[in-house]
């Protein structure tokens, strides 16, 4: 019978040494890479007040609710949750200014 398949080469312990360039191969791909803490993207100043505080909150979640009113796909249900809440926490905060600030 005719053997369709070839063998698979020749296994050789000589291939595992511990040499230079396994060392080198070792170290690119798999050492872990130096923890360096990464930059925040935003920062809050140490100086901002409370009520200016409560008002740019206020304003970032007008924008995160204008930003999902406008996408042009419908929500699926765990988006409208978000979407619900970021509505919720909108409301709250106006709420929080409006005390600071009687009309």
């Amino acid at each position: 019978m005719v053997k369709v398949t070839p063998d698979p080469p020749a296994f050789h312990k000589a291939l595992l040494r511990d040499t230079d360039a396994s060392r080198r191969v070792i170290d690119r791909y798999l050492k872990a890479p130096d923890a360096q803490p990464s930059p925040t993207p935003f920062t809050v100043d140490d100086e901002l007040s409370f009520e200016d505080a409560l008002a740019h909150a206020a304003e970032l979640l007008h924008c995160a609710v204008a930003t999902a009113q406008a996408s042009t796909e419908p929500l699926n249900g765990s988006q409208r949750a978000v979407m619900h809440l970021v509505e919720m926490s909108k409301v709250v905060v106006d709420r929080a200014l409006d005390c600071l600030q009687p009309r």
